[in-house]
């Protein structure tokens, strides 16, 4: 065994000091149920991360400690490396591995919605140091099967983080500090190779909680409580064993701009006592959206329609990158504030907690000249720049008992003619006995220019998918020098996406035939019922 396989075993298969062995068993890279050990091994970090993000999410106090145990038990266990090898899995083609949203997607949605959120979420420290989180005796043959595996080149072996040699010295700059280094920099720099960035730039330090981006992006993030910086700084090396821990690191920015940096050559710094703060200003850590969840209640329970001035709406087309029409939509209250991060009906809006937890989604309103005025509120609710105008106009509510019977749409474009993109339009069909059917349909192709050795084997890619209330099927289709090709798949029957609707006030309620309920925000946007709007966006009618 050579001198890397060592190393990598002694990852893999020694834990607390345990001595690896010598070699993983015969055969054991095909064996399914040693794998499915390896896969379930990972899955129970992925269900923790995933649980830890829906607790922060939502706010709880044992936030940070939730995230040390994390961190301490995936140290414990070695979590890292196995999710390095799982994740080379998925990434081999023909993998069958189903994606991990399947598994994180309910866990997070039962977590929202639980009504003891911060007992549950608490219950994680103990789970953590329980016999039913641990993987090590779980699945016993995960580590020896991850080595197997990495042994016969299935896949590559997890890459160990550099480590700085020595006492480094210098200042160390945090993510908030980014746009400040990009204006002494006249702006910064966009992309350049490690020796470019070295030889121009020479070499950082910074500093900051490694965060994942993505399935296999990391950033280091700068947090506190419920806020965090605007600016970040991509990590281009495969973070994994550092995911939730606070380190220095050493390397050089290959970008640099305002809004974040890619740092790359990265290294770890562990002696960090010739280190100093950066002088460089610091930019305000802003407030982390907050989940819908937390400044909603019970239909009803929210904002009082006495309370209610108007609920106004205004839409824009947007052809950056495509093509769309986009809307905003502001609650204004008689007391002469607004709200307008309006994704609910006003009758479920948590006033109090909204303006506890989000003061910067309100304003302040008034009737000028020419119509509303407005005056934003920042992170600490006090106001923030001028009063502009608001060219929003007011919405009627639903009448009692409205029936409605047509089709309503809208379409969007996201990409280029040139280049590929993806058209889709949202559909929802309503008949006056009370019955409604939704439909999503999509089409996207690699456009007529492409790659240059598209262009040249005449390459044309393709897919579509479609749902309504009589199922969902999705199909790709492609073209390379004339030839061509087609696969197809058909599922589920429909049921999730028809059912009966009733409009109430500013709300619709749709009861779907597979048992689920929405109430989405939503109100009569034209004459003659010729638009309505309903959740995030109006539906324009189509004969």
């Amino acid at each position: 065994m050579n001198a890397g396989f060592r190393c990598l075993a002694v990852i893999l298969l020694g834990v607390a000091g345990v001595p690896a062995p010598a070699a993983p068993p015969p055969g054991l890279a095909t064996d399914r149920a040693a794998i499915g050990e390896l896969i379930s091994a990972v899955s129970l970090d992925v269900m923790s991360e995933a649980t830890l993000q829906a607790c922060t999410d939502m706010g709880v106090a044992s936030a940070d400690r939730l995230r040390e145990a994390w961190v301490a038990w995936r140290q414990r266990h070695q979590i890292a490396p196995l999710r390095q090898v799982v994740q080379g899995l998925r990434e081999r083609g023909g993998s069958k591995l189903p994606p991990w949203s399947d598994l994180t997607g309910p866990l997070r949605e039962r977590v929202l919605a639980d009504p003891r959120v911060e007992a549950t979420c608490s219950a994680l420290l103990q789970d953590w140091q329980g016999p039913g989180m641990d993987p090590t005796t779980l699945y016993p043959r995960a580590r020896a099967v991850a080595a197997a595996l990495v042994q016969v080149k299935v896949v590559s072996a997890p890459a160990l983080p550099a480590v700085a040699a020595g006492t480094v010295r210098g200042p160390v700059l945090r993510p908030s500090q980014v746009p400040a280094l990009a204006a002494q920099q006249q702006g910064g720099w966009g992309t350049r190779s490690v020796e470019d960035a070295r030889r121009e730039h020479g070499l950082v330090l910074v500093k900051g909680r490694v965060a994942r981006r993505g399935r296999d992006d990391f950033q280091l993030i700068e947090a506190q409580g419920d806020r965090e910086s605007a600016a970040y700084i991509r990590l281009e090396i495969d973070a994994e064993p550092w995911v939730g821990q606070e380190v220095v690191l050493r390397g050089v920015f290959t970008a640099l701009r305002d809004y974040g940096a890619t740092l790359a050559d990265v290294q770890l710094v562990n002696d960090v006592a010739g280190l100093v703060p950066s002088p460089l200003p610091a930019a305000p850590l802003a407030r982390r959206e907050v989940l819908l969840q937390r400044v909603m209640v019970a239909p009803g329970k929210g904002l009082k329609p006495a309370d209610l001035t108007a609920v106004v709406l205004h839409g824009k087309g947007n052809y950056n990158n495509g093509s769309s029409w986009d809307e905003d939509v502001r609650f204004l209250l008689r007391d002469g504030s607004c709200y307008r991060r309006s994704e609910m009906p006003p009758d479920q809006l948590d006033v109090a907690a909204s303006r506890r937890l989000e003061p910067q989604q309100w304003c302040r309103w008034r009737q000028g000249p020419k119509g509303y005025e407005v005056q934003d509120q920042d992170d600490d609710g006090r106001p923030a720049g001028d009063w502009t105008p608001l060219p929003h106009r007011a919405m009627t509510p639903w009448a009692p008992g409205t029936a409605v019977d047509g089709y309503f749409s809208r379409s969007r474009f996201d990409g280029s003619l040139a280049f590929g993109g993806i058209s889709s339009t949202q559909g929802l069909r309503l008949t006056r006995d009370g019955r409604f059917e939704r439909s999503h349909h999509a089409l996207g192709t690699s456009g007529t220019s492409g790659t240059v050795a598209g262009a040249l084997n005449n390459t044309v890619i393709g897919s579509t998918s479609h749902a309504d209330g009589r199922g969902s099927s999705s199909a790709t289709t492609a073209t390379v020098g004339g030839v061509g090709a087609a696969t197809r798949q058909q599922q589920d029957d429909g049921a999730s996406r028809r059912g009966r609707y009733r409009f109430e006030g500013y709300a619709v309620v749709l009861d779907y035939d597979d048992g689920h309920q929405e109430r989405l925000l939503s109100f009569p946007t034209r004459a003659g019922l010729r638009g309505l709007y309903v959740g995030s966006g109006s539906l324009s009618a189509k004969d």
